[in-house]
């Protein structure tokens, strides 16, 4: 197998560490005590709601629900249609138990679209439910006048046409609302889905790409459940300040499940779809995952990683080697919490809390016809961004959510009639992202295309590089970013936020146009 390196992942900092630990010590003394939400208090808590492993919880065995692929329908005309509709319904996410839950096409979650670059493409949602929602493209490069942001507001009985050209490359984007306000209650609901773009670079001869067989989506998210079952979203003091944290982790709105995998190589399409919760995964037999693409699209060359991490937001694609497997032999996904607010900084990628099985995958299917035999040493990627010099360079503070205090950028909190800045279209510029508290930000930024510079001054690691859409900023880190602003001037605004959902819908959240 000729692979990139044993890891690219990286030590822990520990003078800053310990530096973040007296920052984060501090914080939490001024918090404890304090309610506010569900009435809670810091004192006491860890960062986040540990997680409960199925094996401790004594839960059933239950096959992984398959995510639906929609192809759409094809227009006649060159374009392609595709209908979703936003409804309420009830789902088995534990075994034996009724929730009532929120779902595009269904009970839960949603369907993967499969677009197509370069593909005129139109996809009208209708809002079913008794609220007002949107559905925000995350990672699709598409005009402000249908990202889907709060701009774009769905009423209850109402339909949305979201018209446009995929013009992103072969990458897994998802899905979900973006009400402001509302977003973290419906995510935290089951509204979320996923966009599979496809380029025709990367075909079935040189990467898995049977749906559902060698090429599976797996949509990672943590809830919480009340006595009789419903999903429970009240908001403790540390839920506000830190985000949402359930103590289950479901793998496509199941807990527990188990995946009859082939005996080949297979592609696994990672979402942290988590409110607030960063994820560390790794294999049970601590064999690496190969990881081929980030959240935006294909890495130069396969990455072996030993862990995985990935923030609210984020997406990733690695390989998994079942070719020499026995019959019957069982690995596990295995998860961990990588720090989820308070005191994260404190080294992302660091565990925290118990580790617990999210998905159960056992070798019963035979070797398919056509399998990849072996990895490609070299991948496809679209270049990343670079910025000339001279570029102009915009600062971002990422501020409050202690004490009571907003969460704010650039000490603003997010107002939907402010337009933040505005910037020339169809130029790179460089963004820094300054990070003044002691929680990790993970940021998204609609509607560009951009690229890791450095984080502290430092280069980004292998798995960092290339095109990205959603990005970590660690606990007093400042990371840069260059940005390619939009092509078209417009004044409908796109939104730069925090993807902590309870942080953006506090207020971490800006906009900004192109003119």
């Amino acid at each position: 197998m000729d692979t990139a390196p044993a890891t690219e992942d990286k030590p822990i900092d520990t003078h800053r560490r310990t530096l973040l630990l007296g920052v984060a010590s501090a914080a939490l003394a001024q918090l404890s005590g304090c309610g506010g939400g569900g009435g809670s208090s810091m004192m006491g808590q860890s960062n986040s709601t540990s997680l409960v492993d199925p094996a401790a919880a004594a839960a059933a065995e239950r096959n992984l629900p398959i995510v639906p692929l929609d192809d759409g329908v094809a227009d006649g005309s060159g374009g392609r249609q595709f209908a979703l509709t936003v409804q309420r319904g009830n789902s088995q996410i534990l075994s034996g138990v009724s929730t009532p839950t929120l779902g595009y096409n269904g009970a839960m979650l949603g369907p993967a679209l499969r677009l197509r670059t370069g593909e005129r493409t139109t996809i009208r949602v209708r809002n079913d439910l008794d609220e007002v929602t949107t559905a925000h493209w995350h990672g699709l490069l598409v005009p402000p006048e249908v990202d889907g942001g709060p701009h774009q507001p769905i009423a209850p009985g109402a339909f949305w046409d979201a018209s446009f050209t995929v013009a992103n490359p072969a990458a897994t984007c998802w899905f979900h609302p973006h009400a402001h306000g509302s977003t973290g209650r419906e995510v935290a609901g089951g509204l979320a889905g996923l966009l599979i773009v496809d380029d025709g670079t990367v075909g079935p001869t040189v990467l898995p790409a049977t749906w559902g067989i060698d090429d599976v989506a797996l949509v990672l998210q943590d809830k919480r459940f009340t006595a009789d079952g419903r999903i429970d979203y009240t908001l403790t003091a540390n839920d506000h300040v830190v985000g949402y944290a359930g103590d289950r982790l479901l793998v496509n709105g199941m807990f527990g499940p188990t995946w009859r995998a082939p005996q080949q190589w297979v592609r696994l399409r990672l979402l942290n779809g988590c409110n607030a919760r960063i994820l560390m995964l790794r294999l049970s037999d601590a064999t690496p995952m190969l990881q081929i693409a980030n959240e935006a699209g294909l890495l130069g060359v396969p990455l072996a990683r030993g862990t995985l991490t990935l923030a609210p937001g984020e997406r990733a694609e690695v390989l998994v080697n079942f070719s020499s497997a026995s019959t019957g032999q069982v690995t596990r996904l295995l998860a961990s919490t990588a720090g989820s607010g308070m005191g994260m900084g404190m080294g992302v990628g660091a565990a925290t809390g118990t580790e617990v099985t999210a998905l159960t995958m056992r070798v019963e299917l035979p070797r398919q016809p056509g399998a990849m035999s072996s990895p490609p040493a070299r991948l496809s990627p679209r270049p990343a961004v670079s910025a000339a010099p001279g570029a102009t360079v915009r600062s971002f503070s990422l501020d409050g959510g202690m004490m009571g205090s907003p969460f704010t950028i650039n000490g603003r909190s997010f107002d939907i009639a402010r337009t933040d800045l505005a910037v020339p279209p169809g130029v790179v510029e460089i963004w820094r992202f300054v990070n003044a508290t002691a929680m990790v930000h993970p940021m998204h930024v609609h509607g560009v295309r951009m690229s890791l510079l450095s984080r502290d001054g430092s280069a980004p690691a292998g798995y960092e590089q290339g095109l990205r859409d959603t990005f970590v900023v660690d606990a007093m880190q400042t990371v840069t970013m260059a940005v390619q602003t939009p092509t078209s001037a417009s004044a409908v605004p796109l939104m730069f936020h925090c993807h902590i959902l309870e942080h953006e819908d506090a207020g971490m959240m800006g906009q900004f146009i192109t003119s």
